[in-house]
C-alpha cells in the first residue's frame, strides 16, 4: 500500500481536511489525516478494499459503509474514500473505473458518494466517465481565530434539549437546495429536509461538542451553529483547529443573525485554545461566502461531490 501512496503523494495530500495550512509540517498532516486513514482501513469491518486490475496495472477502491446513513434513507450507502494507484495512463484509469462500477452495483440496489479535491481532477473525470455525477461542488473557508478581533460582541448561549423542536423546524424551513441532499435526485425533498432536522437534534444531543443559538432579550433562539472541537487530534496535527459545521438561522425571526454566530463562535472556539477555525460552504452561497470574507475568512480549498446509483 505505501507505494500507491507514494506515487500520487502530492495529490493524495489535497485528501487532507488540513490540506491548506500552507505554514504547518505537511508530512506530519499527511501521516496523520491521510495515510493513517488509509492504514486504519485494514481493521475496519465496515470498509471494503476492491482490487481492478487493467493491463497489469492495479487499482484500489476504498469503499466505507455507513451504516446510520443506509438506515436512514434506506439504501445501503457507502462512500467511496480514495481511489488507489501507480501509474499515469488516463485509459487505464477509466477503464478501471468502469469495471469497478460493473463489478460493484451490478445487480445492486446501492449508492455511493465521493468527496475529492479539485486537484485530482485525472480520477474525478475518470469517475464522470464511469458513471458518476456531480451534485455539489464545496469550499473550505478558514478563521485566524488569534488575530481576530470583530467590532461587535453578541448575546448567545448553549442550545439545550428544549430548543430541538423549534430548531429541528429552523433546519427544515431554511431548505439549501444546492447542499448534496437537496440536489440529489435519489432522496426526496422531505426526506434530506428531515435529515437535517435529525442532525441538529443529534448535534445537541452529544454530536457536535457545542450548538450556539441567539440569547438576549426579544431575541428568539430561530437559528443555531454547530462545531467540533477535534481537540483530540491537535497534538497530532501540530495545530490546533476546530471546525464549524452545521448552521440554519431563520429569515423571519433572526435576520441578520448569521454573522453575529459566526462571529461568536469564533470568539468561542479560541476560549477553548483553537487557533484556527474552518467551515464549508457550498460554492453556490455566495451570501454565506460574503459573510465568511467580511469576517476576515480565506479561501483554503475546494471538494467537488460526487455519486453513482444504482436501483
Amino acid at each position: 500500500m505505501e507505494d500507491y501512496i507514494d506515487f500520487r503523494k502530492e495529490v493524495l495530500y489535497h485528501y487532507s481536511p488540513l490540506s491548506f495550512f500552507f505554514n504547518a509540517d505537511k508530512e506530519r498532516i499527511f501521516k496523520h489525516t491521510v495515510v493513517d486513514a488509509i492504514d486504519n482501513y485494514k481493521a475496519d469491518v465496515n470498509v471494503k478494499r476492491i482490487e481492478i486490475s487493467v493491463d497489469g496495472d492495479t487499482h484500489i477502491f476504498c469503499l466505507k459503509y455507513l451504516p446510520w446513513d443506509t438506515v436512514y434513507f434506506n439504501i445501503p450507502t457507502y462512500k467511496l474514500t480514495f481511489v488507489l494507484y501507480k501509474h499515469g495512463n488516463y485509459e487505464v484509469l477509466k477503464q478501471a473505473v468502469k469495471l469497478f462500477a460493473k463489478d460493484f452495483f451490478q445487480g445492486k440496489r446501492v449508492y455511493c458518494f465521493s468527496e475529492l479535491p479539485s486537484e485530482d481532477i485525472f480520477t474525478i473525470q475518470a469517475l464522470n466517465e464511469g458513471g458518476f455525477k456531480l451534485v455539489e461542488n464545496r469550499l473550505t473557508y478558514y478563521l485566524n481565530l488569534i488575530e481576530y478581533n470583530y467590532r461587535e460582541r453578541f448575546q448567545v448561549r448553549s442550545a439545550n434539549v428544549d430548543d430541538i423542536a423549534n430548531l429541528k423546524q429552523v433546519a427544515r424551513s431554511m431548505r439549501n437546495v444546492y447542499d448534496r441532499f437537496h440536489a440529489e435526485s435519489v432522496f426526496d425533498v422531505e426526506k434530506a429536509d428531515e435529515f437535517l432536522a435529525t442532525y441538529i437534534e443529534e448535534s445537541i444531543k452529544g454530536y457536535a461538542d457545542y450548538t450556539m443559538v441567539p440569547s438576549g432579550d426579544g431575541v428568539s433562539p430561530d437559528a443555531f451553529l454547530t462545531a467540533n472541537y477535534l481537540t483530540d487530534d491537535w497534538s497530532k496535527w501540530g495545530i490546533n483547529v476546530s471546525k464549524m459545521v452545521l448552521s440554519a438561522v431563520s429569515s423571519t425571526n433572526c435576520k441578520g443573525w448569521y454573522i453575529k454566530l459566526i462571529s461568536e463562535m469564533a470568539y468561542h472556539l479560541r476560549s477553548i485554545g483553537a487557533d484556527y477555525a474552518f467551515m464549508h460552504p457550498a460554492t453556490t452561497n455566495k451570501a454565506v461566502i460574503n459573510t465568511y470574507e467580511k469576517l476576515g475568512c480565506k479561501y483554503g480549498k475546494c471538494v467537488h461531490i460526487l455519486t453513482y446509483y444504482h436501483d
